[in-house]
């Protein structure tokens, strides 16, 4: 849910302390160390929410960190370990798979790529108008109704 829902890196989720996870409210948010150590703010979904108060309900002793993973290659074992309990095939594409599977389903739902753009906290449109071609694939024409 951190990568699906929330756009983040797999480098965001280990890096995650638990002082900047906010929740309740009508905004609940995380604050994420990204690129270039920027610090930003990223809205929570209402499921990533409640995950996230379980799992810091159950792991009061983990320390300053919500995941105990260290490292993107910690996330991605996760990952697969997560798809073959869900019964989903694992198809190697890393967990940044995830982000990119936030980023086409903003633009679905938004048809903005604005909103990709700050939703995935990218420095650059262009950088989101990647996930326009993923969301438009299968799309019928424009005109094929006329």
């Amino acid at each position: 849910l951190l990568g699906s829902d929330c756009g983040l890196r797999a480098t965001e989720m280990t890096m995650l302390i638990r002082k900047d996870v906010h929740l309740g409210g009508d905004a609940p948010y995380l604050v994420v160390t990204g690129k270039r150590e920027k610090r930003q703010r990223v809205p929570l979904s209402r499921r990533a929410e409640q995950a996230l108060e379980h799992w810091i309900d159950m792991t009061p002793t983990y320390g300053p960190h919500v995941l105990t993973l260290r490292n993107r290659k910690g996330v991605r074992d996760r990952l697969v370990k997560l798809c073959a309990a869900a019964g989903v095939t694992y198809d190697g594409r890393q967990v940044h798979g995830l982000r990119h599977s936030a980023g086409t389903r903003v633009y679905k739902q938004t048809k903005d790529v604005l909103a990709v753009r700050d939703h995935l906290r990218h420095a650059s449109i262009v950088t989101s108008e990647t996930y326009v071609n993923y969301a438009r694939e299968g799309d019928k024409a424009v005109n094929r109704d006329w």
